[in-house]
């Protein structure tokens, strides 16, 4: 799910700021972008963000600002200096190109000071300060998400409910199966064989087999189950994500509903079986995003 969190916390030498932005993803990925001070505490910061984030793409930008005493010096970098210099020489006597080489045109060449690694390390307290600012984010980036989810999720137990009430539609037309095999059974017979007299058990018999060979009854119950399931995961849950557990339940809700799309040759049945299968296919669409 899609969201932002920004956090800021400080101590007296130190200012720390930190951005969240999160996209949908199928999986975890974090993409951090981290002062070298904090290069040793990279783990302990993704188990953080881990402990709040279990799906999507994060990018995570953590910025130090230092104050009074702490403040790195700058160093002048003397070999980029000394190449600058070399590489001006070159152009004026090899390639005779004349212009001035002042401390401006030196000042535009990159590298020329460097901070030192390493120069002031990161005290107890500016390591809270981090921690502080990244918890606020995650707070922040947090209730994004989850309003993002309600709504997501509001969409999701419409779209069950309404598969709900197909199963439902399916049930009542499976009933009147058995008697519909039975009559078009004796309707066909009665066509091929006009003078001779027909055996009620034979014909009940045949069109038993039928309707045991066309019953959905046990697809229908499991599709009911896994539905209500689903109902239940999005309408209350139990604290843990539900993305991954949606999934398994809608391969298995495809599963139910092409065997009864491959059973029954009722009509009614079948449109129906391709409105599960359309719903179906807006559902998954839609939990890749749902932590």
């Amino acid at each position: 799910m899609t969201g932002y969190g920004q956090g800021a916390a400080e101590t007296p030498d130190l200012k720390v700021s930190v951005e969240l932005r999160s996209v949908n993803n199928r999986f975890v990925d974090l993409k951090l972008r981290l002062p070298d001070d904090l290069i040793p505490f990279e783990q302990e910061l993704r188990r953080k963000v881990l402990a709040t984030v279990k799906r999507g793409r994060v990018d995570i930008d953590v910025r130090m600002e230092r104050a009074g005493a702490s403040v790195l010096p700058l160093v002048l970098n003397r070999p980029v200096v000394e190449a600058a210099l070399a590489a001006w020489k070159a152009l004026r006597d090899e390639y005779g190109i004349q212009g001035d080489w002042d401390l401006a045109a030196l000042m535009r060449v990159p590298g020329i000071f460097e901070t030192p690694r390493g120069g002031v390390a990161l005290d107890p307290a500016g390591r809270s300060a981090v921690d502080a600012a990244l918890d606020l984010a995650l707070v922040a980036l947090d209730a994004e998400r989850r309003r993002e989810g309600g709504r997501l999720g509001d969409d999701l137990l419409a779209r069950v409910t309404r598969m709900s009430e197909v199963v439902t539609a399916i049930r009542e037309l499976a009933a009147a199966v058995p008697h519909a095999l039975q009559t078009k059974i004796v309707e066909r017979v009665q066509q091929l064989l006009t003078q001779v007299t027909l055996d009620p058990a034979r014909i009940a018999q045949e069109a038993a087999f039928l309707a045991d060979r066309a019953d959905i009854t046990e697809e229908i119950v499991r599709l009911e189950g896994h539905l209500a399931h689903a109902k239940a995961l999005l309408s209350a849950g139990d604290g843990e994500p539900v993305g991954k557990r949606l999934e398994f339940l809608l391969q298995e809700i495809h599963r139910e509903t092409n065997t009864i799309a491959s059973k029954s040759a009722e009509l009614g049945i079948s449109r129906h079986a391709l409105d599960l299968k359309s719903e179906s296919e807006k559902i998954r669409e839609q939990i890749l995003n749902l932590e």
